[in-house]
């Protein structure tokens, strides 16, 4: 085994302008349009004339008269939209990516028409664009078969960074960026399902907590009590006992303010198939949620029939959908011109599905208030009900509380018993292991950590970081362990690359002793060794050339010697798993694993290299891993230029894979702190830094070579 070890003397902000469009034309087919407007705003929304002559109907069609047709100077206005709707295409996009409806229509998202000219509006007034979503209530009373208890847990913190990353994403292609809107409905449904008020202050204040803990500057929060104008002067300062003294004001007042009048919730349940979706999770969640309530427990002991406990349910769901209709009122007058997001299953045409925690394969989904966090050993993140995994998984803690339930593995026993240590799951990947000091306050040693321990998690999570522990920018020691992970791969000037800005700036200058940003790519691209016969002979081809092979390093291994200013300075990580987890239609695995791929680069790496695999299976567990080196043209370099070019299929592959590897719900961002010692699957992972700043280049946060 290979690893290629780094000593960082800094970390890197990263490359913008990640938003290109992934809608396939072929996912597009010919629909109603009830009007002209509609026609160009699809239109508009599809940006492509071949695309958008698809979708336009047939003219002087009986469904489709000619006075619905678009007239030829809208023809011609279509196919050339303005700068703030093209703009506003790529924000739709993005938004998008992070949703999932239930649709017949091959149309992504049907929701797209009602809301570009909202977006294309906050484009042209160059504001945020805002979203708002009706979510975080409280947990779910099973706190035996569901949930770990009535506080947030890890699901609540993955749902509210997996937002933020939604709005971090578009603002790297929007300066104005954008932000989520959090309208707990809490207070709309607790007296239904028995939960007390406080409990409902507790959940949200504890969430509010998350938000500020973790600096996610993107999402706000918007109670009842501010929807309906109550103790606005000093809402911020409401106090629990005042919540509480007003709670049951606040659902009377929201009720009898926004109630729809003569809304039948058993007629829209029938007709409305957004509402109909919604009565059927209900119907699924409340059986469990009420299973040890007193109405479960007079079925139970045969007080009532199994046929009035179902009807009892429906009734509870008919009364919470009548809630839920009354509290969409109430959020579309305080939040007239933001796009909608919902938690609920939804046919897309006037919200989108944004699952908080998205299911593998589009599957069913749960929201971290009705369901708790699987770990797996791969660093996977599933909800589940706590009932599912107590036997194969392991309760794991914070601050006291139960957090998340951890797969049970030997892995985890890391060194000597007197090793303590806790763990750190990142967001959207990567696991972070802290070294707790002892009573005296003396910090574990990095070498009490068990080396292939270590090495078979980091095969494993891909991502693997020792925090808090000593001795860890020690060079001997350092380079004494990368030997214990395996056999060392040395650079060509020796076995450590220390990384920082050398001050050179010509062509012949490697970019990985600069300050400049970097490519996306994995180590060793143009590492090759001469193929060797089984008695270790040189190996030559028909024309007596050595055979060559490419032998990239199967793990980079890091010290952290300075860190840049807090929140600057980056490295970021693309995972192979979530690189396919959310690759977008058309594209599967099986194409790309037959697209093959040139490099041409000049300057200090000046080569050419052919006949590269996209993808390549993994050497230990055979999962499909990207390779890739990003293209890199001179505009952003003053040393060498990349030029990528896809062999065999479409170039627009190129566009996909880069997209893709700068999405927030596949790469990490990590922030390095002074003495990290961090391990990564160069098989499994991408990674790139991004470009810094500073007068003292030898104190500057780097990137991995």
């Amino acid at each position: 085994m290979a690893v290629a070890i780094h000593q960082l003397h800094a970390s890197q902000p990263a490359p913008t302008d990640r938003g290109a469009s992934l809608f396939s034309p072929r996912r597009a087919r010919r629909c109603p349009l009830p009007s002209s407007l509609e026609t160009k705003l699809l239109a508009y929304l599809l940006s492509w004339p071949t695309v958008a002559s698809r979708l336009l109907p047939e003219p002087d069609s009986d469904e489709h008269p000619r006075s619905h047709q678009p007239s030829r100077s809208d023809r011609a206005w279509l196919r050339k939209p303005g700068p703030s709707t093209k703009l506003a295409l790529r924000i739709i996009d993005i938004i998008q990516r992070y949703g999932q409806n239930s649709s017949s229509s091959d149309i992504p998202w049907a929701g797209k028409v009602k809301f570009l000219p909202l977006v294309e509006k906050y484009v042209k007034n160059n504001e945020p664009v805002r979203m708002v979503l009706p979510a975080f209530p409280f947990k779910s009373p099973n706190r035996v078969d569901k949930v770990l208890g009535s506080l947030p847990d890890l699901g609540e913190e993955l749902a509210l960074m997996h937002l933020n990353g939604l709005c971090e994403s578009i603002r790297e292609i929007y300066e104005y960026g954008a932000t989520v809107t959090i309208t707990s409905d809490g207070l709309v449904y607790n007296d239904l399902m028995g939960i007390e008020d406080s409990e409902v202050w507790e959940y949200s204040t504890a969430v509010r907590d998350i938000i500020k803990a973790k600096n996610l500057r993107h999402i706000n929060t918007l109670r009842i009590v501010d929807i309906l104008g109550t103790h606005e002067s000093t809402s911020k300062d409401l106090t629990r006992e005042e919540y509480l003294a007003h709670a049951g004001c606040y659902r009377r007042e929201l009720m009898a303010k926004f109630e729809p009048a003569d809304f039948d919730s058993r007629e829209a349940v029938r007709n409305d198939k957004d509402i109909c979706m919604t009565y059927k999770g209900y119907i699924k969640f409340l059986t469990k949620d009420l299973a040890h309530s007193r109405l479960t427990k007079a079925m139970m002991d045969g007080k009532i029939s199994k046929r009035r406990f179902k009807k009892a349910i429906e009734q509870l769901a008919l009364k919470m959908i009548i809630r839920g209709k009354t509290f969409a009122a109430a959020i579309a007058f305080k939040c007239a011109n933001y796009v909608r997001l919902s938690i609920h299953a939804s046919t897309g045409e006037t919200k989108l599905t944004v699952p908080l925690i998205p299911p593998p394969n589009g599957g069913y989904i749960m929201t971290p208030w009705h369901s708790s966090i699987a770990v797996g050993v791969d660093g996977s993140f599933r909800t589940v009900h706590a009932d599912e995994v107590r036997d194969t998984h392991e309760l794991m803690y914070r601050d006291g509380r139960p957090y998340y339930y951890r797969e049970k593995s030997p892995l985890y026993d890391l060194g000597a018993t007197t090793l303590k240590v806790e763990f750190e799951y990142l967001y959207p990947c990567g696991l972070i292991i802290h070294g707790i000091p002892d009573a005296a306050g003396v910090k574990p040693s990095f070498r009490d950590v068990d080396a292939g321990k270590l090495r078979a998690l980091a095969q494993l999570q891909s991502l693997v970081v020792l925090r808090g522990f000593a001795e860890t920018t020690n060079r001997e020691i350092f380079i004494s362990r990368a030997h214990e992970l395996g056999e060392v791969q040395p650079w060509t000037f020796g076995t450590l690359q220390q990384v920082k800005d050398s001050g050179r700036k010509d062509k012949l200058e490697n970019n990985v002793t600069s300050s400049e940003a970097m490519a996306m790519h994995y180590d060793g691209v143009f590492k090759y060794m001469t193929q060797k016969d089984e008695n270790g002979v040189d190996m030559l081809d028909v024309n007596g050339n050595e055979i060559k092979l490419q032998k990239p390093p199967k793990f980079q291994f890091f010290t952290c010697i300075a860190t840049a200013p807090k929140g600057t300075g980056h490295t970021l990580f693309a995972s192979s798993r979530l690189f396919f987890k959310y690759l977008p239609h058309p594209y599967t695995v099986e194409r790309l694993e037959a697209v093959r791929w040139r490099m041409d680069t000049d300057g200090f790496w000046d080569s050419k290299i052919a006949n590269l695999p996209l993808v390549v299976r993994h050497p230990v567990n055979g999962t499909p891993c990207v390779r890739w080196h990003e293209p890199w043209p001179a505009s952003k370099t003053k040393f060498s230029a990349f030029q990528t070019t896809i062999e065999n299929d479409s170039q627009e592959i190129c566009d996909v894979v880069n997209s893709l590897l700068y999405d927030r719900r596949v790469t990490l961002r990590f922030e390095w702190e002074q003495g990290d010692i961090l391990i990564s699957d160069n098989t499994a992972m991408l990674h790139t830094g991004t470009a810094y700043t500073g007068e003292d280049i030898n104190n500057q946060p780097y990137s991995p070579s």
